[in-house]
């Protein structure tokens, strides 16, 4: 096993534990909806900033199918979405935006030495600030997200279909 496999193992490992022991279930519906969103979202955009040459990842599981690190786009990062979205849930806006950042901030101080030590991931027309902002906003299209799939079960729940 060399460092890059070793570090997706430790990081799988991590992050399932923190869905056992960090997530509060009892939002078991949003967080769910959270999970797939952010997974659907984030595979698309993974895969374009891969195919558009920003981002490769040249250590990555199912390397012959997949171009982008699906570790990272639909594990990693969807429960950090869960979590982000159970810390900020009954917070007001700016305490949304300053976790939005918060959140970010810590990924981006994650990916950048992993970007010059490791082949995990490699900024071709990248930088760290551009993750920094593009996670930023992934969070908060996370929180919208769910803000809407609130909404829309309560509005549904209210009107009769017979």
């Amino acid at each position: 096993m060399n460092l890059e496999n070793g570090i997706m193992l430790i990081s799988a490992v991590i992050t399932l534990l923190l869905l056992i022991f960090a997530v509060d279930w009892q939002y078991f519906r949003d967080w769910v909806t959270v999970f797939f969103f952010k997974s659907f979202l984030d595979l698309l955009g993974g895969s374009y900033v891969v195919e558009d040459y920003l981002i490769e990842y040249p250590v990555r599981l199912f390397p012959k199918e997949y171009d982008t690190s699906l570790l990272f786009e639909i594990w990693v990062f969807p429960v950090l979405c869960i979590l982000y979205n159970q810390v900020t849930r009954n917070r007001g806006i700016w305490p949304i935006i300053y976790y939005a950042f918060l959140f970010s901030a810590g990924i981006t101080v994650i990916e950048v030495p992993l970007e010059i030590y490791t082949d995990l991931i490699e900024y071709l027309n990248w930088h760290w600030y551009t993750t920094f902002f593009t996670l930023a906003i992934a969070f908060l299209l996370s929180r919208a997200f769910l803000g809407f799939f609130r909404w829309g079960c309560h509005y549904f729940s209210l009107r009769s279909f017979r």
